[in-house]
């Protein structure tokens, strides 16, 4: 301020405003997603053009709008009339609804469905990576949808059917991937009960046969399942779906049913509840827009799916679909807050100089981003699987002329072994890992990342709605004592040998490309030093001692596969002018296997070209390279 100048206080409308963030197209801004696409893409053109337009889209002022008019008009449950009688009328938000309809139609459960290819899952994760972030928890029944599709087409195409049970099924699949919104079913998944929890065993709901002859419509006209399903369900998101997939006990076990949420009354005049009334709506510290509730089931007429006795076996196909959806959905909140984190930096002024030139603060979002990109390629890896495991003969059409050497993956039988293992892993992994870089995000806003005004810059509401992933579909105790099932089980041995199969020929593959470099040898000798470790001092432990062990367990599991994808994208990876360069791959995964004394002052020489490449990892080559210069000029 020049002398003599008379000073003025500021007020609440003069003084100095800060300057909005700009929050970019995601598929443009962020460079680790960018090289993500160009790891797995097969036809990169036709899906950049997709991915762009919708990461544009889903960054638009009226999306923003929707969020907000879903986040402050929560779902409502009117359970009486006026005079007492008892019904059932859920009420959900404009927004809410609008962008349901907006995700249906951009395919973000119908892409896999449309088309026999082993990549259109990986289309479909990186449409709901850029979407989670907008969706105010409509890939919450999007999620289950996918799966009860899944499940559908499964019994469909293998199970005998009778005529009547194939015509419902095959009606309730073509709602449930249609892009139509005016045609297309949302699914529920109702397992949790007051007993259990995740210990479905102690299931107390009930299904009773009725017998063939049984007659009645659901609200669509077709008929209604022979089998009457009674009890109660403590927790239940997708609420507002048409259909639900839920478990029963029969006199032969438990078992799974599908079931419509509603049919033609008995004189035909109206629609009522399938049997099923809404006890109350859940509270909870996120997920608001969601409607979660308690349900009170009372003769809801239903189809067994599968054999009685499995319910288990069937759910389980619903599972692992959903956990996958949690993955990918905890990382996309995560790039979502990065995206805003980035966009403050460039704004945000600090002793005169912005935050996007503190070598500090660029330091700590390229930290963070180091830990995003790891999670990423092992989260996209495991979408990469279920896409072989579904797709079969379109991966080895398409891989047969290709040596093993340069698949990631090097057959079907080994994608179906790895992704059994690492499904469970992806979920609890991503979605913990998000919790804490959403944090992160948090802080790096100061105090702007505590607000909830604008939904744009909305950090604590994606902190918030994540958190739900860290529970949902199995906390960390119930993943770790899967993985253990699945290794020490009928086909743990099976399993076992895939997976150090695939490290054993990733690191062949690795050693064969940096025979002419320098600096990679060490990574190597630490991931080999990694297998080792798990191979002859954990998985010879019992399967009580692992249980025990597992979150340990599960951490090096972690570690081993994320340390061979960063590898492999660093010396197989292309150079992605719009992502990530070379030395930046190479520097995430030297950074990632911790070579480097990390907590060792560094010289200025050094220091230098450290921060020059946290710029590059923290926002990628293009915006790096913009101020380069002048960063290289302050230190």
């Amino acid at each position: 301020m020049p002398p003599n100048t008379p000073l003025r206080p500021s007020s609440g409308s003069s003084g100095f405003f800060q300057e909005p963030p700009y929050i970019k197209n995601q598929y443009e801004d962020d460079a680790v997603f960018r090289t993500i696409v160009d790891c797995h893409s097969q036809s990169a053109l036709q899906t950049a053009t997709e991915l762009s337009d919708w990461g544009q889209r889903v960054v638009q002022p009226d999306i923003f709008e929707l969020i907000d008019e879903a986040e402050k008009h929560p779902p409502t449950v009117s359970t009486h009339t006026t005079f007492g009688r008892p019904r059932t009328h859920l009420h959900t938000s404009h927004g809410w609804q609008e962008l349901q309809r907006l995700g249906i139609a951009g395919g973000v459960v119908a892409i896999p469905y449309e088309e026999a290819d082993y990549s259109a899952r990986l289309r479909q994760f990186m449409k709901i990576h850029l979407w989670t972030g907008s969706a105010a928890m409509v890939m919450c029944p999007s999620s289950m949808t996918d799966g009860a599709a899944s499940l559908l087409r499964r019994h469909l195409s293998t199970t005998k059917l009778n005529e009547q049970q194939r015509t419902v099924f095959a009606e309730a699949y073509r709602r449930l991937t249609s892009r139509d919104p005016s045609q297309a079913w949302t699914s529920g998944q109702w397992m949790t009960e007051r007993p259990g929890g995740s210990d479905v065993r102690n299931t107390e709901t009930v299904g009773t046969f009725l017998g063939h002859d049984a007659d009645g419509k659901d609200a669509h006209g077709m008929p209604l399942g022979p089998w009457s399903i009674s009890g109660f369900k403590w927790f239940s998101s997708a609420t507002d779906s048409q259909m639900a997939v839920l478990l029963a006990q029969t006199e032969k076990g438990l078992s799974a049913f599908y079931a419509p949420m509603r049919r033609t009354s008995i004189d035909g005049d109206a629609v009522e509840m399938n049997g099923v009334s809404i006890q109350r709506l859940k509270p909870k510290l996120g997920t608001r827009a969601l409607p979660t509730a308690e349900l009170v089931l009372d003769g809801m007429r239903a189809y067994l799916i599968g054999q009685e006795g499995e319910g288990v076996k069937e759910i389980s196909a619903i599972l692992n679909i959903t956990r996958v959806h949690t993955a990918i959905g905890a990382l996309g909140y995560w790039g979502r807050a990065l995206a805003i984190s980035r966009a403050y930096a460039r704004v945000r002024k600090v002793q005169g100089s912005l935050l996007e030139n503190n070598t500090a603060y660029v330091y700590a979002l390229a930290e963070n981003s180091l830990q995003y990109a790891a999670h990423m390629h092992f989260g996209f890896f495991t979408v990469l699987l279920l896409g072989i495991a579904e797709e079969p003969r379109s991966f080895q059409d398409i891989t047969e002329d290709l040596s093993t050497s340069t698949r990631l993956v090097s057959s079907v039988t080994q994608a179906q072994a790895l992704l059994r293992l690492l499904t469970p892993i992806a979920k609890c992994k991503c979605s913990r890992a998000a919790a804490s870089g959403l944090q992160e995000c948090m802080e790096s806003l100061g105090g702007v990342g505590f607000l909830e005004d604008e939904q744009e810059f909305n950090v604590a509401r994606l902190w918030r709605d994540n958190f739900a992933n860290v529970i949902w579909e199995g906390t960390t105790e119930v993943m770790a004592a899967d993985i253990v099932r699945v290794l020490k089980g009928r086909d743990g041995g099976r399993v076992q040998s895939a997976f150090f199969a695939w490290v054993s020929e990733r690191l062949d593959a690795c050693k064969d490309a940096s025979k002419k470099l320098e600096g990679f040898g060490g990574m190597i000798q630490a991931i080999d030093a990694q297998r080792t470790e798990l191979k002859e001092k954990w998985l010879c432990l019992s399967a009580e001692e692992l249980r025990y062990h597992g979150r340990q367990l599960m951490e090096l599991l972690f570690c081993v596969v994320t340390s061979v994808l960063l590898l492999v994208n660093a010396l197989m990876g292309s150079q992605d002018e719009s992502g990530q360069t070379k030395e930046v791959k190479i520097e995430l995964a030297n950074r990632w296997l911790n070579l480097r004394d990390r907590f060792a002052p560094l010289d200025r020489k050094l220091h230098s070209q450290a921060a020059a490449l946290d710029r590059e990892i923290a926002f990628g080559s293009s915006h790096a390279s913009s101020g380069l210069a002048k960063q290289k000029s302050m230190l």
